[in-house]
């Protein structure tokens, strides 16, 4: 039948054999699924099921030497009924023998289920895991993701997308709902000079700026106080104190964008401050998880009212600490804290991954994706005087898992590595020559060395944001222009400010230099080096969130969110974190079905249910509404079971006779139409054989209803006597025509306002009379 040579294809298969693709997670490809197998397993290629279709081809004579077919496993019958406690204690001993997970894919055959046992069984829709919150945890379903592709090469790519958070929603625009806030922020920021404070960043602030002074430089003494040009004198110190940045200005575009000036003036604005100026609150004691009244304590301040936290140590210079604030003590503790912000992008190859994000708060400073950082000198420099002389122009800010276990994809592991880094990389400069990546170990002797040529102006200019930048000094590359820089966070300083702002905040802008430049200094990136590096280890000896540390060591505090790295309670007047009262459980629950209904997830009816006000608790109390069972209504006074003088009034009230409802032949709403106006009291013109109709009206009260309502019975009184029912012909007779002499009476007459309200007449409207 077969010739040698000839190739052949397979024009239909078997009958009863289909073949299906299934797309990668992680990348392009897809897999082929063959099914039809007598076991119920599948074949993932064609050479696999090649053999089997030979033999099927061959009229299935001899043994079939398919993966499926040449080590055929006896089945074990499984049992239709088994008691409940003998499956309960199977499923324990399922379970206890699936505690640890297999960590590859040996031992299974191909197309074969996973030897593992189901840890959790869940309903469709469910989330894998979930945090402490009860929200979706999706890093847990990416780890989860990546392990499934872990013989992939390129592993998984993908965006964060947390629909099933409600902070997430409401800071994101998804599927028509929501807006992108922090992306506003972000953009905003990369348009804006890099001295300008951002939200969430830890500053010094003065709330009363003297009027006609400016904040300048007493060379004299190195000390920073209010400088009077009319009276050509200093007054004193600024009361410094330190804060949080709850709010920034909202009006640029008709106040205009800040510039320089507004650092040491006070430019005119078409506004007021709380639009034009920083909400700037006092930052309360992060070890104190009592007292957050100091948040209160805020200001709308300009930017000339602002400094950096960590020029701490110039401006406090010849203050006393006894006259320190206590909140600046507060927010050095707060140097060694660390957040990520905004994670959009997960990518990895097992056991390794990575989380991009757009920011990251280090100490007191927001860094963003394309600022410019300053890196800390190396700590065993052998020179006297340690100066800053690198920076890095940031491109990534990534979280890396390093070293992925099976262990951690587990819902229930609080881990999703065995050790993690945080890491920014981009592109590094630096302004000493001997540190230029092909002069590195090199010393640079213009007689023996070709000196590497610096940067050119032009290209720093769009090389870094900060405006100035070359007025530093010259730049030089520190690794090879084609690849890429990496640093720890715990390197970065922090942002690389314009250079005439830092001469306006050193003070060497105070003085008139010759048009040559002789006299001039150049800003250097090391004039807050030591108090930042000050500021870090008080915060690791003071924080009592973070474990002891040794002498000089430096420990960090990561935190997931901002407020929870300063463990703040407000901010800008809202509650955050952990203080928010309204995160609670049945809160949260509700917000996840609001967001389930957004995403188009069927819910449970329960959901819509109408719960009527009758049975709910008056104002959450628990109190039963209305009087206690047994109570009786004496005088217009309620007595309840159990009051002192219950028993003796009841004993000594008269007994009042309750009047049957007589039986209605139709309802009392038809009665009360058919009723007469008048109170014609006829019984003598009865006639046999006519329609007999009840008066509606006539309805008694319960014996509470008339206590209520009116005074007891006298004893001498006699009780009144029913009205007889009333024929239709004694009803007809009593009604009186009228006729009105004004035929456009009715039209112009307004129309009787009932209901019972307070504000109109008619609250005693009863249906029954007609009335």
């Amino acid at each position: 039948m077969s010739r040698i040579g000839m190739q052949y294809y397979i024009d239909k298969l078997p009958d009863g054999y289909a073949l299906y693709e299934v797309d990668q997670p992680g990348g392009p490809q897809v897999y082929k699924r063959l099914f039809g197998h007598p076991s119920g397993r599948y074949y993932d290629s064609a050479v696999r099921f090649q053999v089997h279709f030979l033999w099927l081809m061959s009229g299935m004579q001899g043994l079939c030497e398919c993966v499926h077919c040449g080590n055929p496993k006896p089945l074990t019958p499984r049992p239709r009924q088994m008691p409940l406690l003998s499956r309960a204690l199977q499923s324990s001993a399922i379970q206890t023998a699936g505690s640890t997970r297999s960590s590859s894919a040996d031992g299974r055959t191909a197309g074969g289920a996973s030897g593992r046992p189901q840890r959790q069984i869940r309903s469709a829709g469910t989330a894998y895991a979930q945090d402490v919150e009860g929200t979706e945890d999706v890093y847990k379903e990416l780890l989860k993701r990546l392990e499934a592709a872990q013989g992939s090469r390129k592993g998984i790519e993908d965006d964060i997308r947390e629909l099933n958070s409600i902070d997430w929603r409401a800071e994101h625009f998804w599927d028509g709902f929501g807006a992108d806030l922090i992306q506003r922020v972000l953009n905003t920021i990369e348009l804006q000079h890099s001295f300008i404070p951002r939200v969430g960043e830890l500053v010094l602030w003065c709330p009363h700026f003297l009027d006609g002074h400016y904040l300048m430089l007493d060379a004299k003494r190195g000390e920073y106080k209010f400088y009077s040009f009319e009276q050509r004198c200093f007054h004193g110190f600024p009361a410094w104190r330190a804060g949080v940045v709850a709010a920034v200005p909202t009006v640029t575009a008709s106040d205009g964008p800040i510039d320089f000036p507004d650092i040491q003036t006070l430019p005119k604005k078409r506004n007021a401050l709380n639009t034009s100026g920083f909400r700037i609150e006092t930052f309360p004691d992060p070890n104190n998880a009592v007292d957050k009244r100091a948040s209160k304590q805020y200001r709308y301040v300009p930017l000339r009212n602002i400094r950096p936290l960590t020029q701490w140590k110039a401006l406090l210079n010849g203050l006393p600490q006894s006259k320190w604030h206590p909140s600046i003590y507060h927010a050095l503790t707060c140097m060694t804290s660390i957040s990520l912000v905004e994670k959009f992008w997960f990518n990895g190859v097992w056991p390794n991954a990575s989380i991009r994000c757009k920011g990251i708060y280090i100490g007191a400073e927001l860094i963003t994706v394309g600022d410019t950082v300053r890196i800390a000198p190396e700590t065993g420099s052998s020179a006297k005087r340690r100066n800053c002389t690198d920076v890095l122009v940031v491109e990534s800010i990534r979280l890396n898992l390093h070293d992925i276990e099976p262990e951690h994809i587990s819902p229930e592991s609080p881990l999703l590595s065995s050790s993690s880094s945080i890491t920014l990389m981009g592109t590094a400069y630096t302004l000493d020559i001997r540190r230029h990546y092909q002069m590195q170990g090199k010393y640079p002797d213009t007689s023996h060395t070709v000196l590497p040529s610096p940067i050119p102006p032009g290209e720093v200019k769009t090389v870094f944001r900060p405006v100035g930048s070359g007025d530093y000094g010259p730049w030089y590359h520190m690794h090879d222009p084609a690849k890429r820089f990496e640093v720890s966070y715990d390197q970065v300083l922090g942002r690389m400010y314009e250079a005439a702002a830092v001469e306006i905040w050193a003070g060497r802008l105070q003085h008139k230099y010759s048009g040559t430049g002789e006299g001039r200094v150049k800003p250097t990136l090391s004039y807050d080096l030591n108090a930042i590096e000050e500021a870090r280890r008080f915060a690791t000896r003071t924080d009592l969130r973070l474990e002891e540390a040794k002498d000089g060591e430096v420990r960090w505090l990561w935190a997931d969110t901002r407020a929870e790295a300063l463990d703040i309670a407000t901010i800008n007047g809202f509650e955050v974190g952990r203080y928010h009262d309204i995160r609670d459980k049945e809160t949260l629950e509700a917000w996840r079905t609001q967001l389930r209904i957004l995403n188009g997830h069927p819910i449970t009816n329960d959901y819509f249910k109408f719960t009527s006000s009758l049975n709910l608790p008056v104002l959450q109390g628990g109190a039963r509404v209305g009087r206690k069972p047994g109570s009786k209504v004496i005088n217009g006074r309620v007595f309840a079971p159990g009051d002192p003088e219950y028993d003796e009034v009841v004993a000594a009230a008269p007994e009042v006779q309750v009047q049957s409802t007589p039986k209605h032949k139709t309802s009392q709403l038809a009665g009360a139409a058919l009723v007469g106006t008048d109170d014609d009291d006829d019984d003598d013109d009865d006639d046999e054989g006519d329609d007999v109709f009840e008066d509606a009206n006539e309805v008694v009260a319960s014996v509470e209803e008339q206590g209520a309502y009116h005074n007891p019975v006298p004893q001498q009184s006699t009780q009144p006597r029913p009205k007889q029912p009333r024929t239709k012909q004694q009803i007809m007779s009593s009604a009186v025509a009228y006729i009105s002499d004004d035929e456009e009476e009715w039209y112009t007459k307004p129309l009787p306002i009932r209901g019972g309200t307070e504000e109109s007449e008619g609250g005693d409207y009863d249906p029954f009379r007609g009335e």
